[in-house]
């Protein structure tokens, strides 16, 4: 619109203006008028809300939690400097692993402006931890107060000394489990961890800059948690060694079924021995035991299920089947930090549903998230009894799924919440009991760490801003805190941890 019919539009409302108020011509431009101005009014107030959004996005987006090319399921540094993002992991990685552990962000450096009002959310929002409201941002967490926040970071590098004590970790070579591991190491424990990658998990470990320090205590046992006999077989084996136990961290987990061929990396990288000087590692593999993967034979109980229809064929028109819910690799050599090819399938076992189960699947979270672990805490116990320390600890490693306060609960993933209420309740029934003989034991909520959705949903949900709360090494520091709080004189047992503190079953 040029300015010449600009004037002639401002001139038509000044001659408007000496027309009667009722005039039908005067009543027709003040209506165009009105629309203009409230149109403009709407128009400002979009646009300032877009922007305040805006900055509060660069806002969140600037802590390491939040940071667009944060790596889900990567351990953040909490140090005060940058790097530079750690490229994507490769097939490579698991034959020749980077040095150090994973840390794909840090800490920014404070400025004397950090602190200020540029550090204010412009719409205050609702603290994960605490629930309460909030606008100042921390530089680490996102999506935490202040307050909680700094509580949060003390706890990833609480210590305590666990010199001579003897721990016992499933699934250990990655993520969670991996973190817990590693603070187990550095506080002086020998530790067993349990995986069905030894030697990946080897390579993992060797990858930390101080392993040369608590190598010669780390002991890595290969099974499958889902085949019992395995599982008897090694508490035989922990039995022989003659040697009591401290700590035992049911941490292993299925919650996701993945593919065979999502294994492929990690299955083709398995028999490469790590050039190392450390010395070898001491491995102990159960009868039977075979390393996952497109070539594996299934256990013969999956076969014989497998052959079974999921739902009668009549019924089966409009219904999901399990070959809808498995996930098919992507053709491209990328993994992620776990090894596995990513998978990209629509739905997965988070999004499944009563009627999409498949038996094999629903078996297979049974056995590693319940049934597993009640047999190591069953055949173990006269350990845990033997040894002469005078506190000893039994922790479960659960999840909200798990909970039956929690407000609403969807319909989906029935089969691991079945599991983890299970696991629940395997520790309010026998705490009392075993607190008595000096063995605290607890169920942890490791917290939100990792986006499970199927990976275009992920993917859609991660280009919006968001990111998960937390890290794997609040998750772990989470599974380490029953410890840490027992030997400084306060133990807890029969109770359900989440973010420190107990909540309801």
């Amino acid at each position: 619109m040029d300015s010449e019919r600009i004037q002639n539009c401002l001139d038509l409302i000044r001659q408007a203006q000496r027309l009667p108020v009722d005039d039908a011509q005067r009543s027709l431009l003040e209506q165009a008028a009105g629309e203009l101005v409230r149109d403009g009014r709407l128009r400002r107030r979009a646009e300032a809300r877009a922007a305040r959004a805006a900055a509060d996005a660069k806002l969140l987006a600037a802590t390491a939690m939040g940071a667009p090319d944060r790596v889900m399921d990567a351990a953040l540094s909490a140090l005060p400097a940058r790097t530079a993002p750690k490229p994507r992991r490769t097939v490579g990685d698991h034959v020749q692993p980077r040095p150090g552990p994973s840390a794909t962000r840090r800490l920014p450096d404070r400025t004397p402006e950090s602190d200020g009002p540029s550090q204010l959310l412009n719409r205050p929002q609702r603290c994960y931890v605490c629930k309460d409201h909030y606008r100042q941002v921390h530089d680490f967490y996102h999506l935490l107060c202040p307050a909680c926040a700094d509580e949060n970071l003390a706890h990833r590098t609480t210590r305590t000394d666990l010199t001579g004590r003897r721990a016992l970790l499933t699934g250990g070579r990655v993520k969670i489990g991996h973190q817990v591991a590693l603070m187990l190491l550095r506080d002086g424990a020998d530790l067993t961890v349990t995986s069905r990658f030894p030697q990946d998990t080897v390579r993992r470990f060797a990858a930390a800059p101080d392993a040369e320090q608590w190598w010669h205590r780390l002991r890595i046992a290969a099974l499958d948690l889902c085949d019992p006999r395995q599982v008897l077989a090694f508490t035989d084996h922990m039995f022989s060694q003659g040697l009591p136990l401290d700590v035992l961290i049911n941490n292993a987990a299925q919650t996701l079924r993945r593919s065979p061929q999502a294994y492929a990396a990690l299955a083709t990288a398995e028999p490469t021995p790590l050039p190392t000087s450390l010395t070898a590692p001491r491995i102990w593999t159960a009868p039977g035991f075979s390393v996952p993967g497109p070539r594996t034979a299934p256990l013969p109980w999956t076969a014989e299920l497998a052959s079974r229809s999921r739902v009668p064929e009549a019924l089966a028109g409009g219904a999901n089947t399990h070959a809808d819910a498995v996930a098919v690799p992507l053709p491209r050599e990328a993994v992620d930090e776990a090894g596995l090819l990513p998978e990209t399938a629509a739905t997965n076992s988070w999004t499944l549903r009563l009627g999409q189960i498949d038996p094999t699947e629903l078996l297979e979270v049974q056995l590693v998230n319940a049934v597993a672990p009640f047999l190591l805490a069953d055949r173990l116990l006269p350990l845990l009894d033997a040894s002469p320390h005078p506190d000893r600890y039994l922790i479960n490693v659960s999840a909200v799924e798990g909970q039956f306060t929690v407000r609403n609960k969807t319909g989906d993933h029935p089969h691991t919440n079945m599991a983890k209420a299970a696991l629940n309740m395997l520790t309010r029934t026998s705490a009392a009991d075993l607190a008595g003989r000096g063995i605290h034991t607890c169920s942890v909520d490791t917290g939100w760490v990792t986006d499970e959705k199927p990976l275009p949903a992920r993917e859609r949900h991660a280009a919006t801003g968001w990111r998960p709360p937390l890290d794997i090494v609040d998750g772990a520091a989470r599974v380490y805190h029953p410890i840490v709080q027992g030997r400084a004189g306060a133990p807890v047992h029969g109770v359900l941890l989440k973010d420190y503190r107990q909540v309801p079953w």
